[in-house]
């Protein structure tokens, strides 16, 4: 920039300034030695660098000496000038020439270094080419500039500004990516600005000069390339204002394959991914189905139809249908799974996009299912070795698997009791306040109160069933009233409902209610689980439970009078069927160190006689 400035000023700060443009090639040359050691461990030679700056100093002091003994004139102006240029271009060649050699050497090496002298040659490049080129030649060759340095060595504050980002960083960007988009921004950028050129030249074609229109040209060329370059990030920036659903789409993806990673439950998919997708899309409700040879599973969330459902998966082509939209998620020997969608919430199918969106998902959820179900499976086969293994010393070494899986499953029982009990429950509560409130604030039809309060009495209802749901989960009772009153009060409410009599009795109550609480809540599972079986399986029209305490052990005996099973197929159960209960059942009692004794056939009903030692210290 201070090459150009008046001869009428400080003639030694002048010559000063036009040397000092000599200087720059070497300095960048030490600055490379240094930099490469420092980076790469590169040994480069710098035994000849003293000498060039001997010599830098005594072409100074001869300039400095002409200008001084000689009248300053234009010819000898010129003359140092040139001999400035001419060195400063040898200078920046021969560091050209430097970083070539080194690439050549190295760049089978590893790609670190390589990246370097790309990041050191590319920063060179772009910072001296134009005033090089456009300055410093031209006026070697012809005496006139085809830009003036003062715009042209702009471009020299890139290579500062490379290398402070470079250091503060401690980065290494991707220089071939950078070269590429730029060469590319470039080229696609020349057309439009040649168009611009030409407008010009048509407009104001009397004002202006080559040198006018060449440098608009440039300055056209540089700016749209600029704008074009800095679109993909512009573009990042705003695009939640300009594509809302598309940001709210990969926003959820991200959210959504996130939790995947840790699901290991199918409560997970409900409660993590279910959930998102279904708010996500705007649907009324979602389903994740698992079809196996004799049983469907279904997790739903929302407002889906399940009948329906089992409709639709049972179809050749379930796929089509006029109100839910079927994605099949993977498919194997044992099951096979679907992922249904409802309509949106905008009575309108989901779109090319949200579709898109929710096969990438899938291709997700088809790991992560896979993932689940094989812990599932795992976990049913350990319980099923340990249930079979018979009561001896290797049984024994099972203890500390069905312990924990014992301990898990209460805990997530609790806490669903408990989520279920400060949620929903409460949810429900105030719900019936305020149609209770809207009943009586407001003066109603008489056909309008009678609604009111078929629905409050509807809510009471869900209430109840969702505290009995909690007690099921969380039997609290067994440690305030004991296991007997607890199983006499389950045994009660589910006469209500079952197609069966129920009779149970206990005798010996205070031997048993000297069992811990960890014993009793096993016994207290044992209990639900037959009758859990009776109401899914036995079409029994009586079920005798006793829990009797004699002769140093209990011994719960259950009877029904129903259609019975075949044992055989209690051998293998698979994942999603009855069996698994089963399993669960001959685990406890094993834990307990108990004694199973099953007699059942087709047709002949079920005769179950499980006993327990009754020795003290006896914990689960």
């Amino acid at each position: 920039m201070c090459l150009g400035a008046s001869v009428r000023g400080d003639i030694i700060g002048k010559i000063m300034m036009i040397n000092s443009l000599s200087f720059i090639p070497v300095i960048f040359l030490h600055f490379l030695i240094v930099f490469f050691k420092e980076k790469s461990n590169l040994q480069l030679n710098s035994k000849y660098l003293p000498y060039i700056y001997y010599f830098m100093i005594f072409k100074m002091v001869i300039s400095i000496y002409l200008h001084i003994e000689f009248d300053i004139n234009f010819l000898l102006y010129r003359i140092v000038s040139g001999s400035t240029l001419l060195t400063f271009l040898i200078g920046i060649i021969f560091d050209f020439g430097i970083l070539a050699y080194l690439y050549f050497r190295h760049r089978k090496e590893p790609s670190y270094l390589i990246t370097i002298i790309r990041v050191v040659f590319f920063s060179l490049f772009i910072s001296f080419s134009p005033i090089i080129l456009l300055s410093f030649l031209p006026d070697l060759i012809n005496g006139q500039v085809l830009v003036s340095s003062h715009y042209t060595a702009w471009f020299v504050i890139f290579f500062p500004l490379a290398f402070a980002y470079l250091i503060m960083s401690q980065k290494i960007y991707d220089i071939d990516m950078v070269i590429r988009r730029i060469s590319v921004t470039v080229i696609m950028t020349i057309v439009p600005s040649a168009c611009i050129t030409a407008l010009t030249i048509i407009f104001f074609y009397e004002d202006i000069s080559i040198k006018k229109l060449f440098a608009f040209f440039i300055a056209t060329l540089t700016v749209l390339t600029l704008i074009l370059y800095s679109i993909e990030h512009m573009y990042t920036r705003l695009e939640r204002f300009m594509f809302p659903r598309k940001h709210v789409l990969q926003a959820a993806l991200k959210k959504i394959s996130k939790d995947l990673t840790s699901t290991s439950s199918f409560r997970d998919l409900k409660d993590l991914i279910l959930l998102d997708i279904v708010n996500t899309l705007q649907v009324y409700g979602g389903a994740i189905v698992f079809k196996y040879r004799d049983s469907t599973e279904i997790i739903s969330e929302g407002e889906i139809d399940q009948t329906e459902i089992e409709r639709l998966i049972v179809q050749d082509h379930p796929e089509e249908h006029p109100e839910l939209m079927c994605f099949e998620i993977n498919r194997h020997e044992e099951y096979t799974s679907y992922l249904i969608m409802t309509r949106k919430k905008s009575n309108t199918r989901l779109g090319l996009e949200e579709v898109q969106w929710l096969n990438l998902i899938i291709s997700y959820l088809a790991v992560s299912l896979e993932n689940v179900y094989l812990i599932r499976k795992l976990t049913d086969k350990l319980n099923r070795l340990a249930s079979q293994l018979p009561d001896e010393q290797e049984a024994q070494d099972f203890n500390w698997f069905r312990k924990l899986s014992f301990e898990l499953q209460e805990r997530e029982r609790i806490r669903i009791a408990t989520d279920l009990h400060d949620t929903t429950m409460q949810d429900l509560f105030f719900l019936k306040r305020k149609l209770a409130a809207i009943g009586d604030k407001y003066v109603l039809p008489a056909e309008a109160k009678d609604n009111i309060h078929s629905l409050i009495e509807y809510v009471e209802i869900i209430n109840v069933n969702l505290r009995q749901s909690c007690f099921d989960l969380h039997p609290y009772l067994l440690q305030e009233i004991g296991l007997v009153r607890t199983i006499e009060k389950i045994i009660e409410r589910e006469s209500y409902s079952c197609p069966f009599q129920i009779r149970f009795d206990a005798a010996g109550a205070n031997a048993i209610e000297r069992k811990d609480l960890e014993v009793k809540r096993h016994l207290f599972r044992i209990v639900q689980e037959l009758l859990n079986n009776a109401k899914k399986h036995s079409e029994a029209t009586l079920v005798s439970i006793r829990l009797t305490a004699s002769n140093g052990k209990f011994v719960l005996h259950y009877r029904d009078d129903g259609v019975g099973f075949d044992p055989d197929r209690l051998a293998a159960p698979d994942v999603g069927t009855s069996g698994v209960g089963m399993e669960q059942l001959r685990s406890r009692i094993l834990h307990l160190q108990g004694h199973l004794e099953l007699d059942a056939g087709r047709g002949t009903g079920v005769d179950l006689r499980i006993s327990f030692p009754t020795k003290e210290g006896l914990t689960a």
